[in-house]
């Protein structure tokens, strides 16, 4: 009886090792919409794991499976989509042709903006100072720069900006999406609103050494927002560093682990109309 024990424990172990060397070491794919559209960049992670990537603008995609993932399972979302799950272990060499089915936008009110407002610049654009921060080296597609916005009443984003020092190694082109979080409790989550895409060139900048968008639709928000700059492709070796002042606001980090901040003025700006 206990070599029958022994024989079927090994078998058994043996069964499980092949099950895993059989799992491919990558996974290819596309992500489309029901009408056989790409979705660009949208998100792929690895449920309840700091693990992801983007799909292109073409929505094809290359994501490396970890041995160790093989009990997890992929996420694939996008904003006006519903969620769609692969486990890992059911994956196998064949590419994945991933559909979401759309769902319906957060409705945002449709309103004439009203006569009596100002416009406001939050963030910062001041682009000198006594102390050079490197706020973002190296950083994977899907992280972010915030710049957190509290109105008591409505403000319509009318357009964004962006500036760094120009070196050798900084940023000089990068797709950028602008998402927007609401403030529930101590988490910030995102909410279902319409993409907004642009790309950043340095070949684009100001006289002042910035990078300016103008929205084609102003975003209303209302109360406490973090407006994310999301990073669509990967910084490799670039970076992005500014001067600054301590204490001159804070500048917000987002990643995969969630948002954490530095008491130092970024160089991301966001300009809106706000009500009275």
């Amino acid at each position: 009886m206990n070599v029958l024990r022994i024989i079927y424990s090994i078998s058994l172990a043996t069964l499980c090792v092949s099950n895993a060397a059989a799992q491919p070491s990558i996974a290819v794919g596309r992500v489309t919409a029901e009408n056989g559209e790409s979705i660009p960049y949208a998100a792929i992670k690895v449920l309840n794991k700091p693990v992801g990537t983007l799909t292109d603008y073409d929505g094809f995609f290359t994501f490396p499976l970890d041995r160790s993932l093989h009990n997890d399972t992929l996420s694939f979302s996008s904003l006006g989509y519903e969620d769609f799950l692969v486990p890992i272990r059911n994956i196998g060499n064949d590419s994945l042709n991933i559909i979401l089915t759309e769902k319906t936008y957060s409705l945002q009110e449709v309103v004439v903006i009203p006569q009596k407002t100002i416009v406001k610049t939050f963030g910062r654009t001041a682009m000198s100072g006594p102390v050079e921060i490197g706020i973002a080296s190296g950083k994977q597609e899907g992280c972010g720069v915030g710049v957190r916005i509290n109105v008591p009443k409505r403000a319509w984003i009318t357009s964004v900006s962006m500036g760094w020092i120009q070196r050798d190694n900084c940023v000089t082109r990068m797709p950028f999406r602008l998402n927007v979080y609401e403030k529930i409790g101590s988490d910030w989550v995102i909410e279902n609103r319409p993409p907004v895409i642009f790309i950043y060139s340095e070949t684009e900048l100001n006289e002042n050494g910035r990078f300016e968008y103008t929205l084609p639709d102003p975003v209303m928000i209302e109360g406490d927002k973090m407006i994310e700059f999301e990073f669509l492709e990967p910084m490799g070796d670039k970076s992005i560093s500014i001067k600054s002042n301590i204490m001159a606001g804070h500048t917000y980090f987002h990643s995969r682990e969630g948002w954490e901040s530095i008491p130092m003025g970024g160089s991301f700006a966001v300009t809106a109309t706000v009500e009275k």
